[in-house]
């Protein structure tokens, strides 16, 4: 009885506001040390979310959102000049089948043998734009010779050269290592494969395509470690001859200087981007709803080529417009990760040619949204795997093909004895 009056008559030790929080903060981080236990038994997110996957997954979602605006829009265009409300839905799906088929026959090609016949491929690109500058041979649209026509379908080899100078570039620079790093002969030798697409390119004209291409080449350029002098002699020489191109040809003139007013020449120069901007502004947070887009009734022309975002915008709004380039940059950023894995792993050449590829879809999509949202020029670029264009959604999964398979031969630290495979 007196030891039990004694533990109760003990007097309690009141507990202060600090010493309740002390002891709810000891608790929450044993039960966040337990979740963090728990999730770290569990597999790892980042092994999950590789580039590939990323790669593979933006694409497929791009084809899926760019095959169903594309039946939005051209619906009533092919209705009025076909007489066939799907007709350009049916070719899109049909240049689509291809394009597949080049992703598989792509990922089947080994990197060598692509690095191998970088100079064949250089010849070809000549041959195919020389062919295309022959009358009778070239297709004409709205001025320009881009097009061979081939049992009722087209292809435009500028598409196949931006692949083309960046996969050569690639290679030269590991080739030439010592002559790009220390010497200038590298930089000149450089110069004459670049200078003879740009000319031809410059010749149809497609001035779009010139800029991809060697804004391209130069990236890899500047990633092989060139000096500073060479790379600013290259972009002096190439702003030099971008501001000659636009010049001494007129109309290019008037679009790099009607951008900047787009309601000054509201029915010539400017028609095309105002009813862009029109789109963009009716479309507002949500958009109208998809297939309820009033610009695309022959207002906006030919909307489900270049000014597909539009449409997008339009339909889907400023919601669509960020998903779709959030999907645009996860794709991008896909690229580049192979890349710098490539590079990491001493694939120099095919760690080159994975950047010079992300940076072929950059541009297009920098260019693309910067012209329909009125903030550069006009330009006939289209937005990879969304506008309808069949040679550029060809070209463009065909590059995704060759993306995985620098994927599957890069994921190991490169043996010395392959180093003259793949150079580096």
């Amino acid at each position: 009885m007196a030891a039990d009056s004694q533990v109760n008559d003990t007097p309690k030790v009141k507990e202060t506001p600090k010493a309740r929080r002390k002891a709810a903060m000891t608790a929450s981080k044993g039960k966040l040390s337990s979740f963090w236990q728990r999730i770290s038994s569990l597999p790892l997110l980042a092994d999950e979310l590789t580039a590939r996957r990323m790669l593979i997954f933006s694409v497929i979602t791009l084809l899926c959102v760019g095959t169903t605006m594309i039946g939005s829009a051209s619906i009533p265009y092919g209705d009025y000049k076909f007489h066939q409300p799907l007709y350009f839905i049916t070719r899109h799906l049909m240049y689509l089948f291809i394009g597949v088929f080049a992703v598989f026959i792509a990922m089947k090609i080994p990197l060598k043998a692509w690095l191998n016949q970088t100079f064949l491929l250089w010849v070809l690109v000549v041959f195919m734009l020389l062919i295309v500058l022959i009358p009778g041979i070239g297709a004409d649209v709205n001025g320009s010779k881009r097009w061979i026509k081939l049992a009722g379908f087209t292809f435009q080899p500028s598409e196949f050269a931006k692949f083309v100078m960046v996969l050569f570039t690639a290679d030269y620079v590991v080739r030439r290592e010592d002559e790009i790093r220390f010497s200038w002969s590298g930089f000149f030798r450089l110069s004459v494969p670049m200078a003879s697409v740009l000319l031809m390119l410059l010749l149809e004209p497609d001035l779009g395509a010139s800029v991809v291409v060697v804004a391209s080449m130069m990236a890899v350029f500047f990633l092989a470690g060139a000096p500073i002098r060479q790379f600013g002699v290259l972009f002096t020489a190439a702003l030099f001859a971008l501001g000659a191109a636009i010049v001494f040809e007129p109309y290019r003139l008037r679009r790099l200087t009607s951008f900047a007013n787009p309601w000054d020449d509201e029915l010539g120069a400017d028609y095309q981007l105002k009813q862009s901007l029109i789109a963009f502004g009716r479309g507002e947070l949500t958009g109208t709803g998809l297939g309820h887009s009033v610009q695309k009734l022959s207002y906006l022309p030919e909307a489900h080529t270049d000014f597909l975002l539009a449409i997008i915008g339009e339909e889907l709004g400023f919601v669509g417009i960020v998903c779709l380039f959030s999907l645009l940059l996860l794709m991008v950023g896909s690229c580049m990760r192979i890349g710098h894995r490539a590079l990491a792993n001493q694939y120099s050449s095919a760690g080159y040619l994975a950047y010079g590829i992300a940076v072929i879809f950059l541009l297009q999509i920098l260019v693309n949204g910067g012209m329909n949202m009125g903030m550069l020029p006009t330009k006939g670029l289209t937005l990879p795997f969304i506008s309808y264009g069949g040679t550029s959604l060809v070209m463009s999964l065909m590059m995704v093909g060759v993306l995985l398979r620098i994927d599957l031969e890069t994921q190991k630290p490169k043996p010395r004895s392959a180093r003259e495979a793949y150079g580096g």
